[in-house]
């Protein structure tokens, strides 16, 4: 037939019969996901081909799938991931009456729970409110100790867990709780490494079950530090071919809190620092002239992405030197980005 059958629902019945209908036709209520099927016939002769047209207000995002289902026999017809419609031909070679279902549906997601949740992903506060986060330099180098630092909020008397892995590979625990807020790591080779912190209060029970633990314990964001050669060293011909300078600062802050930036000179003679921050809107400012203190504390006065760096050089640089003379004797940590959450 030429005509197409709008049917309300998202479901049709088709009859093969043996015989030719040109005005009947068979709807049930559809699901609530608001999807329509159509049918050019929905009663044909047997071995004569039915067109079925599934159709969705609104198109498939990523995930979801469009389907077109013969209820009678449990059978997908047809289906698709992308646009709003879905067109297939059914032919039906004996006289019956099959059922057809048009719906939406989602792939399946899988969901892990593990007993610590390890990861580049961020922290999270305990079912209290306490936090807490992890000062991590940014840079290091393979057989050279890395030390990290858990700064904590809202906790009494803290205890902490550390865990860390080499490129995405097995992660290793400090072990079991502990008042230790620091730990070095000696990474055994070049790469990424992640390092994250969990907190919780000494009065948490000590062998808790999987709920008190997602109750009492908080997570920092984690780490992730470069091992390999120093991003920036000093260009040849300067004062020390190998020097270097690291930043270690908190990764993620509240709105109004202090950011602690610490910087670390090697195989740099006598050195001076100046440090650079960008708020989030990407306005630079410096700490001042190059001076010997390798801290400094700015305030964290705006919510979002703050990125620091700090630039050192040796004690006895020319005080007004040439690019080429600068080239020759600064050198730059890399860029660290810093979550000042409101």
């Amino acid at each position: 037939m030429s005509s197409r059958w709008i049917l309300p629902g998202a479901v049709v019945a088709l009859s093969t019969l043996g015989i030719f209908s040109s005005a009947s036709w068979v709807s049930a209520n559809s699901s609530t996901n608001a999807v329509a099927l159509y049918a050019s016939s929905p009663q044909e002769r047997t071995g004569q081909p039915v067109t079925l047209m599934a159709d969705t207000p609104i198109p498939l995002t990523t995930g979801q799938t469009l389907s077109i289902i013969n209820t009678t026999t449990g059978a997908v017809v047809a289906s698709t991931s992308t646009g709003t419609t879905l067109t297939t031909t059914v032919t039906q070679n004996a006289a019956a009456t099959d059922q057809f279902m048009a719906e939406v549906t989602s792939h399946p997601l899988s969901v892990q729970w593990v007993d610590h949740a390890v990861g580049n992903n961020q922290g999270y506060q305990n079912a209290l409110g306490q936090t807490v986060a992890l000062n991590a330099p940014t840079g290091g180098a393979s057989g050279v100790p890395i030390t990290v630092t858990a700064s904590p909020t809202g906790f009494k008397n803290a205890e902490y867990q550390f865990w860390w892995a080499m490129d995405g590979d097995t992660w290793h625990s400090s072990g079991a709780f502990s008042a230790k807020d620091s730990i070095a790591v000696t990474p055994p080779s070049d790469g990424i490494l992640s390092v994250l912190v969990y907190a919780r209060e000494s009065t948490a029970p000590l062998h808790e079950t999987s709920a008190e633990r997602a109750q009492y314990e908080a997570k920092s964001t984690t780490a992730t530090i470069t091992i390999g050669p120093p991003a920036y060293q000093v260009s040849p011909g300067g004062v020390s071919g190998s020097g270097f300078v690291s930043l270690t600062t908190a990764n993620e802050v509240q709105v109004g809190d202090q950011i602690s930036l610490l910087a670390a000179a090697s195989d740099i003679s006598d050195p001076v620092y100046q440090f650079w921050y960008a708020s989030p809107d990407n306005t630079w400012m410096s700490s001042g002239p190059y001076a010997p203190a390798n801290t400094f504390t700015l305030s964290a006065n705006m919510p979002g992405t703050w990125q620091v760096v700090v630039y050192a050089r040796p004690g006895n640089a020319p005080a007004n030197e040439t690019l080429a003379q600068r080239q020759a004797s600064e050198v730059q940590s890399p860029v660290s980005p810093i979550t000042v959450h409101p």
